[in-house]
């Protein structure tokens, strides 16, 4: 279906009951707004900045498009109590800066990096508490931080979940990879290094990821053992 093309627009200020439809905004601004109750179906934004200081509440986005070298959805926004159906997230700073609150996502989030809170770099973070987002897939996606997920359900495809409780699996990493002289073993600790998952529990490990980024097979055996016993049900709440 064809889209109507708007450009270079900038929102602030209140936008409430609205319904927009089968629209490429192409370097849409959204700074100081407070959106409530506006439905997005079919949209597509490219290289949109849509949450400078912003708040969306009540909002649906519905086979919508997030896309393109400069589009976040922030920073810093905040969504609270949205739906997003079937909607792809393409992008690696796509979430930096988003607090996500009782809201449900559905579709595919690609290669995105998701942040905890960083003391040094401002706006950086993203948040979901009270979240569903059993319905989306992650493909490629990184997840640095222990702090990312509150209260969620995770998705149902395309990761892999470990025990970390008390950090035993990173402590089983670091022991297993000290007794292994050949470098097989950098691979797993890369992914277990302390300072990108410590704390984190559940360890989540994007499948895609994982199938493209160990160099031999046996580098690959070597992350498996370690995580032997440590996989949890992809279900599970976090």
């Amino acid at each position: 279906m064809k889209r109507t093309k708007e450009h270079k627009l900038d929102w602030s200020g209140r936008i409430e009951n609205k319904k927009f439809i089968n629209i490429l905004f192409n370097e849409l601004t959204v700074r100081k707004a407070q959106i409530k109750k506006v439905i997005f179906q079919n949209v597509h934004f490219k290289n949109c900045f849509l949450g400078y200081n912003s708040k969306y509440s009540d909002c649906t986005f519905i086979d919508c498009r997030f896309y393109g070298k400069y589009s976040s959805l922030g920073p810093p926004s905040s969504f609270y109590n949205c739906r997003f159906v079937n909607c792809q997230f393409i992008g690696i700073d796509l979430f930096t800066g988003q607090y996500f609150y009782d809201c449900q996502l559905s579709g595919l989030m690609k290669n995105s990096i998701l942040n905890d809170e960083h003391a040094k770099i401002i706006n950086n973070e993203t948040v979901f508490k009270n979240c569903d987002l059993s319905g989306l897939i992650f493909e490629n996606v990184n997840v640095y931080g222990k702090n990312i997920f509150n209260n969620c359900i995770l998705p149902n495809k395309g990761i892999r979940l470990f025990d970390n409780k008390d950090d035993k699996l990173i402590e089983r990493a670091e022991r297993y990879c000290g007794e292994i002289e050949s470098d097989d073993k950098i691979e797993s600790e890369v992914i277990f290094r302390k300072t990108l998952k410590q704390g984190q529990n559940p360890i989540i490990l994007d499948e895609l990821f994982l199938e493209s980024f160990f160099k031999t097979e046996n580098s690959r055996r070597i992350f498996e053992d370690i995580v032997n016993g440590y996989e949890l049900n992809k279900k599970i709440n976090h």
